[in-house]
């Protein structure tokens, strides 16, 4: 059994049921968008898109924490991560970054308000990091991309894609 998701982005898209996570309090700025899927973004293995599952004008591009190769985040956020109910150790957390990528300017992620899942729970929080040295707008260098089709994303505990950010 599948879930029709319509989104103004990609159009109509079937997702396994299983693959939406849940947001318990919203992401930062929309407290009532609380249901999400990744959606790939073509053959990209660094950008995906958390679509909506109940507005198909809201989607927001992310690139995942795990290729910034141990120099993020510079902050503990297992403790985070548990006190808005994310139950999980860091290894069992997928970090994501919110991308901006406008025309006439440099790709930056936000990495002071990273977005946390457990994979396992498809249960996700964005939270603020306190103490961090990152800020909202880090300078993100985007991998040249292949051929752009949009595809379903894998599931978040594919830790294969492989980053490049430079926070100059």
């Amino acid at each position: 059994m599948t879930t029709t998701v319509t989104s103004d982005r990609f159009g109509t898209i079937e997702a396994d049921p299983a693959d939406i996570i849940d947001f318990p309090s919203g992401i930062i700025g929309f407290p009532n968008e609380r249901r999400f899927i990744l959606v790939r973004h073509g053959r990209s293995d660094a950008v995906a898109w958390l679509q909506s599952t109940d507005t198909p004008a809201l989607a927001f591009p992310v690139v995942s924490a795990h290729g910034f190769r141990g120099t993020y985040p510079d902050v503990p956020v297992e403790a985070v991560a548990s006190a808005h109910g994310i139950e999980a150790s860091a290894d069992e957390l997928a970090v994501m970054a919110v991308l901006s990528a406008p025309p006439s300017g440099p790709a930056t992620v936000n990495l002071m308000a990273p977005i946390l899942v457990n994979a396992a729970e498809r249960k996700g929080v964005q939270v603020f990091l306190e103490g961090t040295r990152f800020s909202t707008r880090e300078l993100y260098f985007l991998p040249r991309e292949r051929e752009c089709e949009t595809e379903p994303a894998p599931p978040l505990a594919d830790d294969d894609a492989e980053m490049q950010m430079s926070a100059e």
